[in-house]
């Protein structure tokens, strides 16, 4: 319910800063606008992840745990879904193969996260490429297992998939 009246607060506010600088008209007012728009999405955004359980900075931590080579093998059963045993794995090449290409966990940002079920999250990941200077954006799933959020095994096979276009 908390969540609900500060999602609702962040709207109100930022309605009446349109309001207010729509009444301008200086340039300043426009820019005033396009921030005080991004910053609500922004709130609006963190405020649906808190909803689902698990925020962008999370989801980011947990990415970034189970894509690091450095990780030991009883860390990555915390991050990753290992219900299927290939998962660890497939999680674990991955890795090596990924950071010996470039492909380091500092590359992977998690951009928003959006509920997809009771125990299920989808996140918008930019992935920095040492390839080109453009990211790629790409989605990959979240489950809740045991009340903790992981790594979907869906989620591995879909980065294992795309490391063989790097060759790896």
């Amino acid at each position: 319910m908390k969540l609900r009246k500060s999602l609702a607060a962040a709207m109100i506010a930022g309605a009446a800063l349109v309001a207010v600088a729509g009444c301008s008209g200086s340039d300043s007012a426009s820019d005033t606008v396009a921030s005080a728009t991004s910053k609500v999405t922004e709130a609006t955004s963190q405020a649906a992840a808190a909803i689902a359980g698990l925020t962008n900075s999370d989801a980011q931590d947990i990415l970034r745990k189970a894509v690091d080579p450095n990780t030991s093998s009883d860390e990555l059963e915390k991050v990753v879904d290992t219900s299927n045993p290939v998962t660890k794995t497939a999680i674990q090449a991955y890795a090596k193969g990924a950071s010996a290409a470039g492909y380091g966990p500092d590359v992977y940002t998690v951009t928003e996260v959006k509920k997809t079920g009771d125990n299920a999250a989808d996140a918008s990941v930019e992935v920095k490429s040492p390839h080109t200077s453009n990211p790629a954006n790409i989605t990959l799933s979240y489950v809740k297992v045991d009340g903790e959020w992981k790594l979907s095994g869906n989620a591995v096979t879909q980065l294992t998939s795309m490391m063989g276009q790097h060759g790896g």
